[in-house]
C-alpha cells in the first residue's frame, strides 16, 4: 500500500539528480574504505602506534574544520533538504491519519479534515482500481467482454480503461497530497502537533526517512569541506595506502613465520599425543584405584553424617528452648519498658505544663515591671527637667550674688 502512495510523493519532493546520488555513494564508500584501511594499519602497527592513537585521533583530519555553513547557497541547500525531510515525514503519516480522522479532530482544522477525507476516498479508490488492474493483468490480456469507459464503474472497465483511470487517480492523488502539504506548511503548530502525536509509519517510510537523514549528513559534510581540506584529505589517504602496502608485505612475512611455527607446533603436538596416550593408561589404572578409595570414603562419610545429624538435632532442640525463653524475656522487657515509657511521658507532660505556666507568669511579671519602669522613667525625666531649670536659675542668682558681694568688698576697701 505504501508503495502505491509513493507515486504521489514523487512530485512533492524532487529526487536528487543521478550525479548527486553517485557523489553521495562515492562519499559513503570512500569514507568506509578509509575506515577499513585505517583499521588494517592499526592492526599491523606496533605498540608505539597504539600509544599515539590514544593521544590523537588520526581520523580527525577527515572531518571538516568548519562546523557552521557560511555561504547563503549552502544554507539554502540545507533548508531545502530539511523542508523535504519534513514533508516526507508528513506524507508518510497520511496512511495512518486518514483512516482515523476523529482521533485527530482536536488538532486539525475543519478545512484540513475535509481535505483529508477526500484524500482518503482517493486512496481507497486508487487501491481498488490498482487491484482490479493487477487482476486483469494476471489474465495475460485475454479477450474480455468488459467495455466500460473510465467514467463508469471500475469493475466494468477494460484493462486499457483501468490503466487510463489509474493514471488520472495518480494525478489526483499528487494534487491532493500537494494541497495537504501546502496547508500544513502554512500552519506550523498543526504540523508540529501531528508529527509529535503520530509516530507509526511503514518500515519502507522509516527507511526512506533514515536515508534522507543520512543524505543530509553527507551533504552537510560536503558543504563544510573546503578545497584545501579535500587536498589534505587526499594526501592523507595516499599516505595511509602506502602504509597499508608496507603492512601487507610485513603481514606476508609474518605469515611465513607463522607457518614455520605451525609446523613446529604440529611436531610438538604429535610428541605430546604419544605422551598423552601413555598418561591416559596410567590415569585409567589410577581411576580404578581411586574408585575403591571413594567407596570406602563414602561409607565412612555416611556413618559420620548420621552421627552429626543426631548431634545437630539435639543442638537444635536446645536452641529452640533457648529461643522460646529469650522471646518470653523480650516480651516481659517490652512490657516493662512500655510502662516506664508511659510514666516518663506523663512526667514530661506535667513538666511541660508547669514550664508553660512559669513562662506565662514570667511574661506577666515582666510586663507589669516594664510598665512600672516606664512610669518611673517618665517621672524621672520630668524631675530631671525641673532640676535643670532650677540649676539655670541658681546659676543666674549665684552670678548676681557674686557681683553684689564683689561690690560690697570694693566698697569696704574704700
Amino acid at each position: 500500500y505504501f508503495k502505491r502512495i509513493n507515486l504521489s510523493m514523487a512530485s512533492i519532493v524532487d529526487p536528487p539528480p543521478a550525479v548527486h546520488n553517485t557523489r553521495s555513494d562515492a562519499l559513503i564508500g570512500g569514507r568506509k574504505k578509509n575506515m577499513d584501511i585505517y583499521q588494517a594499519i592499526q592492526t599491523s602497527s606496533g605498540a608505539s602506534n597504539t600509544k599515539n592513537s590514544k593521544k590523537e585521533d588520526p581520523l580527525k583530519i577527515l572531518d571538516p574544520s568548519s562546523k557552521k555553513l557560511v555561504t547563503v547557497e549552502s544554507q539554502r541547500i540545507m533548508a531545502v533538504l530539511d523542508d523535504s525531510i519534513t514533508k516526507i515525514r508528513l506524507v508518510t503519516l497520511l496512511p495512518t491519519i486518514t483512516p482515523d480522522l476523529d482521533r485527530f479532530s482536536h488538532i486539525l482544522t475543519a478545512d484540513m479534515m475535509a481535505m483529508l477525507r477526500e484524500h482518503y476516498k482517493l486512496e481507497l479508490l486508487f487501491s481498488k482500481v490498482f487491484t482490479l488492474q493487477e487482476e486483469e493483468e494476471s489474465q495475460a490480456h485475454t479477450s474480455s467482454a468488459k467495455k466500460g469507459s473510465i467514467d463508469g464503474d471500475p469493475e466494468l472497465m477494460s484493462y486499457d480503461s483501468l490503466c487510463q483511470y489509474l493514471t488520472q487517480l495518480q494525478q489526483q492523488l499528487r494534487h491532493s497530497t500537494r494541497s495537504i502539504v501546502r496547508m500544513f506548511s502554512r500552519n506550523h503548530s498543526m504540523l508540529d502537533a501531528v508529527l509529535k502525536q503520530v509516530t507509526e509509519r511503514p518500515p519502507a517510510a522509516s527507511s526512506l526517512i533514515s536515508t534522507m537523514n543520512n543524505l543530509r549528513g553527507i551533504v552537510m559534510e560536503r558543504l563544510l569541506t573546503t578545497r584545501e581540506e579535500e587536498e589534505e584529505r587526499g594526501s592523507y589517504i595516499h599516505q595511509i595506502v602506502q602504509r597499508e602496502a608496507k603492512a601487507a608485505v610485513e603481514v606476508k612475512r609474518l605469515e611465513g613465520l607463522l607457518q614455520e611455527a605451525s609446523d613446529d607446533r604440529d611436531a610438538e603436538l604429535n610428541k605430546k599425543n604419544t605422551e598423552i596416550k601413555k598418561l591416559k593408561s596410567d590415569l585409567a589404572q589410577l581411576q580404578r584405584s581411586s574408585n575403591e578409595i571413594n567407596k570406602r570414603i563414602k561409607s565412612d562419610s555416611h556413618k559420620q553424617e548420621a552421627t552429626d545429624v543426631k548431634t545437630s538435632e539435639g543442638k537444635c532442640d536446645r536452641l529452640k528452648q533457648s529461643i522460646t525463653q529469650l522471646r518470653q524475656q523480650l516480651a516481659q522487657a517490652v512490657a516493662e519498658h512500655r510502662q516506664s515509657e508511659q510514666g516518663l511521658r506523663s512526667r514530661k507532660i506535667k513538666t511541660e505544663s508547669a514550664l508553660e505556666t512559669w513562662i506565662a507568669k514570667y511574661d506577666t511579671d515582666m510586663g507589669e515591671r516594664q510598665d512600672e519602669f516606664e512610669q518611673i522613667d517618665a517621672v524621672y525625666k520630668q524631675e530631671k527637667q525641673q532640676l535643670e531649670d532650677l540649676e539655670g536659675r541658681f546659676a543666674v542668682l549665684e552670678e548676681e550674688y557674686n557681683r553684689i558681694m564683689e561690690e560690697r568688698r570694693i566698697a569696704a576697701e574704700r
